[in-house]
C-alpha cells in the first residue's frame, strides 16, 4: 500500500489497552492481586490507573470561573476520535481498517496508559503489570505482524526487573522499540540510577522513546500549577514535560555515554525544538560545569544521526522546524485513535503539503521512521 505513491509508516499510534488484560496476561502468581485492584475500578479503556493511583484530579474548572462544573473533564466524543473505529486501539482488524483508510503501510503503537504501572510500589507487582502489557500488545501485533508492531513498556522500581524485561523485548518480534516517561520519583533520563536500562536497550539495539501523558503518573511538570483546568493540563503536559526530558537527556550526556544508543522524543510537537536547542546551546555556553558528561552543544547532538523526533501533521512551522533540525530527523504520526488526532487525513496533510518536496515527504513520512525502528521493515 502506499498514499499518493508515499510509503507511510505511523511512528506513533496508540493501542486503548483494555484494564481486563491485567487479569488474563498476568503471571498466574499474581492473579488474584490483579482482580482486587481491578475490582475497585471495573473494566474501562482508562486501564488499572485509577486503582494504582487514587488521588485522582478532576481537572474540571473552566478558566474565567472560580468552580468547578462536574463532568467537564470528559470528552465529548470519548477518549476515541468519533470517525475512526471504536473498537481499532484493541482489535487489530479494526485497526487494519482504519490503517487502510488512512494509507498507512505499517503503524508502530504506543501504550496509552500502561506506562502508568509505575504508581505501583511493589516492584514485583509493578514488573509483572509491565509484563502483562507486553504480552497483550505481543498478541494484538501478532494477528498482523508484518502491518503492526509496538514500542514495550519496562518496570523501573528496580533496575534488574527493567533489564530483564528489556531482554524480553528484545527477544519479541514486535517489539521495535522501548517507551518510558523519562522520569521517576523526582530522577530524569540523565540520573545513573537510569544506566541499566540505556546500557540495556543499546545492547539489544532498541530504541528508547521518551513519550509522556496527560495527568498520570509519572506525572508531566506543573500538574499543580495549571489551575485545575483541562485545557491548560493537556495544552502544558506533553510539551513541557518533552523540554525537561530532553535538556535532561542530551544535557546528561546519554549521547556520549552511549555511543550507538538511539533516542525518540514523541507526541510534543516540533515547532518549539529548534528554538529550545538554540536556548540549550546558550545554557552550555554559560552553564557547562552544570553537564560535565555534554562535550558537544546540544544542537549538535539533536541534529544528529541518533535523535529524532514526531510532529503534528498540520503543524504550520513543520516546514522551518524541518529544516532547522535536519530533514532526517522528523517522523510522521498519527496518534490514532486518540480523539486529537488528524483522523482520517493525517498522512494526507503531509503529502499535499505544498512546501515540502517529494524528497522529504519520502523522509518523513516512511525513511526516517525505518532508521530509528530499524526492526521494522516495510
Amino acid at each position: 500500500m502506499a498514499l499518493a505513491g508515499f510509503k507511510i509508516i505511523d511512528a506513533d499510534g496508540h493501542v486503548t489497552e483494555p484494564a481486563s488484560l491485567y487479569s488474563t496476561h498476568i503471571d498466574p502468581k499474581f492473579r488474584s492481586a490483579a482482580d482486587a485492584l481491578l475490582s475497585r475500578i471495573g473494566i474501562g479503556n482508562l486501564g488499572i490507573v485509577p486503582a494504582l493511583y487514587p488521588k485522582w484530579r478532576s481537572a474540571e474548572r473552566p478558566l474565567g470561573e472560580a468552580n468547578e462544573i462536574p463532568g467537564l473533564g470528559k470528552l465529548p466524543s470519548g477518549r476515541n476520535h468519533p470517525m475512526a473505529s471504536s473498537a481499532g486501539g484493541y482489535d487489530p482488524a479494526e485497526r487494519i481498517h482504519d490503517m487502510d483508510k488512512e494509507g498507512i503501510d505499517v503503524a508502530v503503537c504506543f501504550a496509552t496508559v500502561a506506562t502508568s504501572v509505575c504508581a505501583a510500589t511493589d516492584p514485583a507487582m509493578e514488573a509483572a503489570l509491565a509484563r502483562a502489557y507486553n504480552r497483550w500488545v505481543g498478541e494484538y501485533c501478532g494477528a498482523f505482524p508484518s502491518r503492526i508492531k509496538a514500542v514495550g513498556i519496562v518496570p523501573q522500581r528496580e533496575m534488574e526487573r527493567c533489564v530483564a524485561e528489556v531482554e524480553y523485548l528484545a527477544r519479541e518480534p514486535w517489539a521495535v522499540g522501548i517507551t518510558t516517561f523519562g522520569n521517576l520519583d523526582g530522577m530524569l533520563p540523565d540520573h545513573p540510577y537510569f544506566d541499566p536500562l540505556c546500557r540495556s536497550a543499546q545492547d539489544a539495539d532498541l530504541p528508547i522513546c521518551f513519550h509522556g501523558g496527560t495527568d498520570r503518573p509519572p506525572f508531566a511538570p506543573g500538574r499543580e500549577d495549571v489551575g485545575n483546568n483541562m485545557f491548560m493540563m493537556h495544552l502544558t503536559g506533553h510539551v513541557w514535560h518533552q523540554m525537561r526530558v530532553m535538556a535532561a537527556a542530551v544535557g546528561g550526556g546519554l549521547f556520549e555515554r552511549y555511543p550507538t544508543l538511539r533516542l525518540g522524543f514523541f507526541e510534543g510537537g516540533i515547532s518549539w525544538v529548534p528554538w529550545w536547542a538554540e536556548r540549550m546551546d546558550g545554557h552550555y555556553k554559560h552553564f557547562a560545569r552544570h553537564t560535565p558528561n555534554l562535550k558537544r552543544k546540544p544542537s549538535e547532538h539533536m541534529r544528529g544521526d541518533r535523535c529524532f523526533f514526531t510532529f503534528d501533521p498540520d503543524e504550520a512551522m513543520l516546514p522551518e522546524a524541518m529544516r532547522l533540525l535536519g530533514v532526517p530527523r522528523l517522523m510522521w504520526a498519527s496518534d490514532y485513535p486518540h480523539f486529537d488526532a488528524e483522523f482520517p487525513d493525517a498522512a494526507e496533510i503531509v503529502v499535499n503539503n505544498p512546501r515540502l518536496s517529494a524528497d522529504e515527504k519520502r523522509a518523513i513520512l516512511a525513511d526516517n521512521a525505518l532508521r530509528f525502528f530499524t526492526r521494522v521493515t516495510a
